[in-house]
This record gives C-alpha cells, structure tokens and sequence, in this order.
C-alpha cells in the first residue's frame, strides 16, 4: 500500500496502526486538546517558532514553496522528548523564551487552523497530527509522527498550505543596521552581551516595543524598542511587571549622545510634553532602580554624567539658555530673579538628568555662593555722594523697621556684590541669618537705585520671603508708600541737600 506523504489532520488509531506504524513511523502522544491556547493565531505559533530558532541559533531564514511556508535555523536539532508535555523545561534567564512550550503551542494553533506541520530536525522527522481519545466522547488530542530521518544540522519547520504574512519585521535581526539609531548595554551577558536598541519606527512599520528581538506591543511614541532587561508575561502577551519595561527603556536612554535624539527624549519628557507619547508617563530613569551596568559595573545614570555635553546641548536648545530644571516650583520668583526661568520634566527621570542638567537649586546655591564672596566696604572708602546716599539707606531703615517689625536690622553696609547670576547684576543683598543689609557701590552712585535697592532689601527683612514671592511684593509695595508719607513729611530734609538722585 502506498501512504500519501502527508498524514491526515486528525488520525484514528486504527489507521495509525494500519498504514503508518508498518512503515516505521513512531507515534507520540503529546497531550493537549484543539482548544489548548484558543486564542493563539498564525502571527503567535510563527512568533514562536522563530524565536525558539534564535535561541538555538541567534537566527534563522525562512521562504515559501509549493507546499507552504518553511522555517529554518542552523541550531543542535529538537530531541523527539523536547515535544512531550510535562513540567515546563524552564530556560535560562538570559533566553527569548521562558518555558520551552511554544513550539508546542505553535504547532497545535496552527493544526487546529487547518495547517499541516512538518518538521525536519538532526536525524529524525515529524509530522504533528491530532488523535482521538475515546472518553465520555471522542477527544482530539495532539501527538506527533516520527521516525528516524531528517537532515544533518538545524531544524525545518514547513507549514504546509501557509501563504500568509512572514512578519519578518517583528524580529528586529531582519532589519538593516541603518534602523538602529542608538544602542547601549543591556543586564543581560549571557550568552553573550545583549544591547538594548532605540529603532527608527520607519523601519518597523509603526512605533512597537520589541523584547529580545521579538514583537511585543505597539507603542506611541517617535520610536521603536528592542529591550533585553525585563521578563515577559506567559505567552508572551506582554512585560510581567510593565514599570520593569519603562525601567529598561531608561537603561537605554542613559546610554544615548546623540544630540537629536536628546532633544526629541525632552520634548516627550517634558511637563507638560510637547509630544505626547507613552514615554511622557511612564519612562523610568531612577538610578536606584536602574542599577549598574553588568561587565563594567558602572551605574546606568553614571552614563548621563558622561554624556553631559551632549544632554546640554540638546536641553538648550529644547527650551533655551536660561532654563534650568525645576525641582520644585517654590524656586520659580528666585529663579526668574536671577534672570533664567524654571521648566518641569516628567518626575522619574528627574534625579539622573539632575547628573547633567542644571537645576533650580544649582542656580540658587552657586548664586549664594557667589555672593558670599561680597566686599564690605568702610565709610571712609567711599565717595562723598556714595557716603551721603548709604547714610540716606540707614536713616530709611531705622524709620522703616519699626513701622514693620520688632526685628532690627543689624548693619546697613556698602559693599562690592558679585553679580547675582550670569544673567543680571546685583543691586543689593539681605542676610537672612546676619541681618545685614547690603547695596552694592554701583547703586550708591544715584539717590534713585540707592532707595530701590534699599526698600527691596529692607522687604526681605520684615517679610522674610525670598524674592517675588507674593508676601515679598507686598511688604515693598507697604514699605515704598510708608518711605513717600515720610519723606513728604520732611524726615529726610537734612540727608537729601547731599543726595544725586
């Protein structure tokens, strides 16, 4: 009797006995039933089988014929007992896969699909069928036909009567060097280094996340993902732990210079974005939770420090040369005080950006640093008019701080100030633990700046605000009518015969 070369879908095991096992086929019963894994189609069973050919191989070709579709790769082979059903074999950490059951699977979903699968593998070949088991009804159960054959090296899979889509741009190893836009280490080493890679979406039809080489899940954004440092879900549906996912993602953002590329980064990062995608939610660049970088033991943000410059560069020009990053918007009056304005990123990445960006207590502290570096100057020093106007200054404090507050001012001195900030010059400056007023040569020069600079200074003392704080406009705006109603009054008469206003 001569069989057909391929077996029927479903074979009784009276034909097995009959037309198959007298030509030395094997009959191996696997186990699940057609509705194991329902709702795995044609892209879930060929994802499957092609990762499983990039973990025994690190990759694989694949084609059409006459008969249908066919899988290749150059792997040690598939032992018959690798179809069995038991306790999952569970891989390495470092693996696609996790359970070593998709082949299985895929198979199955594409039998129950109406597809024929044949495999060739090192010194055997199978074809996966389906069975009756007589229970309280008839079951179709999987099972495979073997026999000792097949081809030297690697494994074939054919699914015979499968013209559909190859997806090959759901493996990131199909796609041309000139996708990979940007790429730095991954946690994983084994078996080799494994990088995590930023994609151009052009060339994966679409912004997606891929998870070690493999499709998972579109994403919005301006990019695509090849990630390596987080586990997936069973089945592969998508991240077991999704802020596992985000962490990763900003493994990989440390590790970028490009300028371009930064700049894009902020503008999604952003608060609000400009461009609002998922990494505007959900990016995570904690160094706690980043940890170090594997073979070099360095921390992840400690990449952002080396890249400095770079992320500069790409901050000024996003949002300007007087922007530093807000930390806290209680900073905001003092930072447009000193000339910059305050912008807000998305609050994750926000310490490691810190290694990198300029942030509002930068500016603050080096401007306090600065200014600690102020020259008192004596009386005796100073110009006649310089004199007559700081004399005018303490004669309006000592009228003033009554009028406001119980508090003394200790000292009003002259004094040469070091600019504030690199962006405007300091008129005057109050201590707020000495108590001293301080006005700067250059104002003393006019009556005018002189009693500006004073009332500012003397509204930090009775307000104890910091500059432009609401409490702090209000008080000057009380001290400069208080200073008019006594100045009208002649309070000041003798003074103002030596004042240059």
């Amino acid at each position: 009797m001569v069989l057909e070369t391929r077996p029927p879908q479903v074979l009784p095991a009276e034909e097995y006995r009959r037309d198959w096992q007298p030509q030395g086929w094997k009959l191996l019963h696997i186990g699940p039933t057609t509705t194991w894994r329902e709702v795995w189609g044609e892209w879930e069973a060929i994802r499957d089988l092609v990762q499983n050919s990039l973990d025994e191989a690190e990759g694989y070709s694949w084609g059409y014929d006459e008969r249908g579709m066919w899988i290749i790769d150059k792997g040690k082979g598939v032992a018959v007992d690798d179809w069995l059903l038991g306790p999952p074999k569970v891989k390495p950490y470092y693996a696609r896969g996790k359970f070593g059951e998709g082949m299985k699977i895929a198979a199955l979903a594409l039998l129950r699909m109406g597809y024929a699968v044949h495999v060739r593998t090192v010194g055997r070949e199978l074809w996966l069928i389906f069975t009756e088991q007589s229970t309280n009804g008839k079951r179709e159960t999987m099972a495979a036909l073997w026999r000792p054959n097949g081809i030297r090296k690697g494994t074939e899979f054919h699914i015979i009567g499968y013209r559909g889509p190859s997806y090959e741009k759901r493996f990131t190893v199909n796609l041309p060097k000139q996708a990979i836009l940007a790429q730095g280490p991954s946690k994983i080493t084994e078996p080799k280094l494994r990088y995590n890679q930023l994609i151009n979406e052009a060339y994966t039809d679409g912004p997606k996340i891929y998870a070690r080489d493999i499709f998972l899940q579109p994403i919005r954004s301006s990019f695509s993902y090849n990630l390596w440092g987080f586990e997936m879900a069973p089945d592969r549906h998508g991240p077991k732990s999704e802020s596992d996912m985000w962490v990763d993602m900003g493994r990989l953002w440390c590790c970028v210079n490009n300028v371009s590329l930064l700049q894009l980064l902020l503008e999604m990062i952003r608060f609000p974005p400009v461009i609002e995608t998922e990494e505007s939610i959900s990016l995570s660049m904690g160094s706690l939770s980043m940890g170090a970088e594997p073979t070099s033991g360095k921390q992840y943000a400690e990449f952002v420090r080396e890249n400095a410059s770079a992320w500069r560069e790409a901050w000024s020009s996003n949002v300007g040369d007087n922007a530093v990053m807000r930390t806290s918007d209680r900073w905001d009056n003092l930072v447009k005080h000193l000339g910059y304005v305050s912008v807000s990123v998305l609050f994750t990445v926000m310490d490691t950006l810190k290694m990198a960006i300029t942030t509002d207590e930068d500016l603050i502290n080096a401007s306090a640093e600065r200014l600690r570096e102020a020259e008192v100057i004596p009386d005796e020093k100073l110009t006649p008019s310089q004199l007559a106007h700081i004399l005018l200054a303490r004669a309006i404090v000592y009228k003033v701080t009554p009028y406001m507050t119980g508090r003394k001012v200790r000292a009003t001195l002259a004094a040469v100030i070091p600019p504030a900030s690199d962006r405007v010059r300091t008129a005057g400056m109050y201590g707020m633990n000495t108590h001293e007023i301080y006005i700067d040569l250059s104002t003393l020069e006019k009556g005018r700046t002189t009693v500006d600079a004073t009332v500012h200074e003397l509204a930090h003392h009775t307000s104890r605000a910091e500059d432009l704080e609401e409490k702090h406009s209000s008080h000057m705006t009380q001290i400069a009518g208080y200073v008019v109603q006594i100045t009208h009054a002649g309070e000041f008469d003798e003074l103002m015969e030596e004042v240059t206003w």
